[in-house]
């Protein structure tokens, strides 16, 4: 397996200046998620590393070969694309032996091969099979296992489950967790899908215009947003933003002056009765999700969004009270939208 290090990687597409200076470095056997909005530059940074587009500036390295200028079949990358990308007029054999006889592995080799990453991916019985034949998630098993039979240093995937519907994605992400665990192959994995990004990664990049702004372990991205950016896009629902004036944030957080506090749906309290240092709110809108239910507020004279028990039985217009731990606040600067230090600590 190997390592991906990028240095300096910019890239423009006529006047555009689609990636600004990226500097990322994958560890071995690391699942690593670009994650970002349409156009932020994750899939070009993704093709530069399979050698798909080349950098305007920058290096590409792959343990510790640099691979700039190498073509992609001389990288010893495996790729995943959105759109399945199997050969209709072969069998799902074929497809996942396409690869290995194009390095002209033996055939018993091939045959080997095959049988070993049908396993993993749970298709032995569809060996025989053309892709007009299988759902979209068996085509895109097929794809994924023409991939690993390869046995590439480093496995890159382009948003392969953004075709499928949401319970097959479901299944699939699971799976897909549970396989590159087992086969330690170093991956990189674009998507514009948090859940996805959360539910999979070892450490998240997330991007926003051509840079990546946070780069570290899901729950930390999500739990200690660098700015407001990070913190809208990332949670769902995303995360609500409180301006506070010089008074509100002395009655809230002990310190006078101007702050915008964030805070996630799920640390907002909500009660029905008036408690103690409770503040006044109103509901809105009920939406029922099950175990819980997303609440629309009116408090601090704007809308939040609370995520509350089920069992909380509120209807529009009924009275709240909310609470609101310091411990689950950060604090950004209104100007810049950059995160501050953490609550209690001095400026």
């Amino acid at each position: 397996m190997a390592r991906v290090r990028l240095e300096g990687i910019e890239k423009r597409f006529g006047r555009t200046r689609v990636l600004k200076g990226v500097d990322l470095e994958v560890q071995d056997r690391e699942f690593l998620v670009l994650l970002g909005p349409s156009g932020c530059g994750k899939t070009t940074l993704l093709r530069i590393v399979a050698g798909l587009e080349w950098p305007d500036r920058g290096r590409v390295f792959l343990g510790e070969r640099e691979v700039t200028s190498l073509p992609p079949r001389a990288r010893g990358l495996a790729m995943v694309f959105q759109n399945y990308a199997v050969f209709p007029h072969l069998t799902v054999r074929e497809n996942i032996a396409f690869g290995l006889r194009m390095r002209r592995y033996p055939e018993g080799i091939v045959r080997e091969k095959v049988g070993r990453a049908a396993e993993l991916l749970r298709i032995g019985e569809l060996l025989d099979r053309y892709p007009a034949q299988l759902s979209g998630g068996q085509r895109q098993r097929v794809a994924v296992a023409r991939a690993l039979a390869v046995e590439p240093e480093v496995l890159l995937m382009d948003e392969p489950l953004s075709n499928l519907d949401a319970l097959l994605r479901l299944e699939l992400r699971a799976e897909l967790k549970r396989l590159l665990k087992e086969t330690g192959v170093t991956t990189v994995y674009v998507t514009h899908d948090q859940m996805e990004a959360m539910g999979m990664a070892d450490r998240i990049a997330v991007m926003r215009e051509g840079e990546i702004v946070q780069y570290g372990p899901p729950l930390e991205v999500y739990q200690k947003p660098v700015d407001t950016f990070v913190g809208g896009f990332l949670g769902h629902p995303p995360m609500n933003f409180l301006p506070l004036g010089p008074e509100e944030a002395s009655f809230l957080l002990g310190d006078r002056r101007e702050v915008l506090v964030g805070v996630r749906p799920e640390d907002l309290q909500v009660f029905q009765e008036e408690i103690p240092g409770g503040v006044p709110g109103r509901v809105l809108v009920v939406e029922p999700l099950g175990p819980h239910q997303l609440v629309t507020l009116e408090a601090w004279g704007q809308a939040l969004k609370a995520t509350v028990p089920s069992s909380l039985s509120l209807e529009p217009g009924n009275p709240v009270w909310l609470r609101i731990s310091k411990e689950s606040l950060r604090l950004f600067d209104p100007r810049t939208g950059r995160a501050l230090l953490e609550v209690g600590r001095a400026p």
